[in-house]
């Protein structure tokens, strides 16, 4: 059967990578980090039903958790954006006599069976235990379990979808934008969102027979679409012609010249952003999602305990996106002209300063982006100063410590079908530690003190990572020279 001979393929081409032993360790970290989340959403799944019986006695706990739905598949959303899509794995197959709508559907139909469809289960299924079984039986259970399964599958189809459209042009980012801008606005408006979604929850638990058929449709109909348009981007990415890129303002940034080697690497920098494909779509999706993010900060209140994770999250995620989307590849674009930086010894400490100075600089657009909210009082500023300092002097040394782990070149003009972005398994983590340390942080912080105090604290664990900066971008360098021999190697290998 193709699909499993597909499957075959995959896991051989991952063990035969020579990234494979090298990461075994980081792959135990992974499978660690997801058991912990797993719990934790257990935890949560059990815990939250108490909450919703204290907060509001009127209603059923399960009716309020289906009016949050759309909420939650907006972050499985957000989560699915750094998968790669069917059309970026069908390369090595192109010359095979296997018609290409075939393995078209073969590779969108392990989308809809992947395990991470299931993984939001380790909270629907505890919390439905908790309050659907009184009403239900395990009955309900079940048929709630398969409706949210169906629906993270719906879902996943989605955002294949959007994915695909959107690495053709950014002006399809607009699309989920403007869906997702629709549903908050009826959400927080109007309750046609949350009345039809907790209908649908509803129908779910009584096993009605329609709102699984419904659903159905649209999984059908996201996957009839999905292999139109992937089929047209193969043929579109074949056909296609590469045009030689033209330089232009060769003297821009001049103003860097003041920082001498620094200052030449800062502007290598933000060439390397601007003139290649992969990093300036990476860099422009990214400014899109901030500003969205921005955009619906202006609806929070920075009092509100229901909002805390949502809250800080979107903040969080605007001051990291630049570094986890393009700095967490740091040696893997500079694999492509490693040979050059090493032929004189301290270059390479020149570039980490002026990648660090960089993305401090890149700080200023969120902070910009947020200054509405900050000004009608819906975030804190205090909030948004620690993050801010946090970010520079935490978050920026730790992504930046994959220099020593990033051993796979990344291609600046990836085409559509090119290589994926994820160098190891080290990156993820580091994205994961961007995304929920903060986070996680503040919450500890909660417990034991005042929101000013914690804020506070959140501000000084930042202050020595920007004033030693010197101190560690010397250590990194020094680790990173030790290991130039094996890191060009591996580098050119990937190439």
């Amino acid at each position: 059967m193709l699909l499993t001979e597909i499957q075959r393929n995959q896991k051989l081409a991952v063990k035969r990578n020579p990234m494979y032993d090298r990461n075994r360790f980081a792959k135990f970290l992974i499978y660690l980090f997801t058991a912990f989340w797993a719990a934790y959403l257990i935890l949560i799944g059990v815990t939250l039903p108490i909450a919703f019986e204290e907060g509001f006695p009127t209603m059923e706990p399960y009716d309020m958790l289906n009016a949050c739905l759309p909420g939650f598949l907006f972050i499985d959303f957000l989560l699915r954006i750094l998968f790669p899509t069917p059309v970026q794995q069908i390369k090595p197959y192109l010359l095979l006599p296997i018609k290409k709508q075939q393995l078209i559907n073969v590779l969108l139909v392990q989308v809809g069976l992947k395990a991470f469809n299931l993984f939001w289960l380790f909270f629907f299924v505890p919390f439905a235990a908790m309050t659907v079984v009184r009403f239900y039986g395990v009955t309900g259970v079940v048929c709630y379990a398969l409706g949210i399964w169906l629906l993270m599958v719906a879902n996943a189809y989605w955002s294949v979808l959007v994915r695909t459209l959107q690495r053709r042009h950014i002006v399809w980012v607009l699309l989920p934008v403007g869906c997702y801008v629709l549903l908050a606005v009826g959400g927080f408006f109007y309750s046609y969102v949350s009345d039809f979604s907790m209908a649908l929850g509803e129908a779910l638990i009584q096993g009605r027979i329609l709102a699984y058929l419904g659903i159905l449709v649209v999984i059908a109909l996201l996957a009839f679409l999905n292999s139109r348009v992937q089929m047209a981007c193969i043929y579109s990415e074949l056909n296609r012609r590469e045009k030689m890129p033209q330089v232009k303002h060769a003297g821009r940034y001049r103003f860097l010249n003041h920082f001498g080697l620094t200052g030449e690497y800062m502007k290598l920098e933000l060439k390397m952003i601007f003139r290649n494909k992969a990093p300036k779509k990476n860099f422009q999706m990214m400014t899109v999602i901030i500003v969205s993010f921005a955009l619906s900060l202006l609806g929070f209140s920075h009092a509100g305990e229901e909002e805390f994770f949502s809250l800080h999250l979107y903040v969080v995620y605007c001051f990291t996106g630049y570094a986890i989307s393009i700095l967490s590849r740091i040696m893997a674009y500079e694999g492509n002209y490693l040979d050059g930086l090493l032929m004189h010894r301290g270059s390479l400490l020149y570039l980490f300063r002026g990648k660090y100075y960089v993305y401090c600089l890149l700080l200023v657009i969120p902070l910009m982006c947020m200054l509405p909210a900050l000004i009608l009082g819906s975030i804190s500023v205090l909030l948004v100063f620690s993050q801010l300092v946090y970010t520079a002097g935490v978050t920026f040394p730790v992504i930046m410590l994959l220099a020593l782990m990033n051993r796979k070149t990344a291609p600046l003009d990836a085409s559509l079908m090119g290589k994926g972005q994820w160098n190891s398994p080290y990156q993820a983590l580091s994205v994961a530690f961007a995304f929920f340390a903060p986070i996680a942080i503040c919450r500890i912080l909660f417990i034991w003190m005042e929101p000013s105090t914690a804020y506070l604290v959140c501000t000084l664990l930042g202050v020595p990572g920007i004033v030693l900066h010197p101190l560690w971008c010397k250590l990194l360098y020094r680790k990173v020279f030790q290991k130039r021999h094996s890191l060009m190697e591996d580098l050119r290998e990937t190439r």
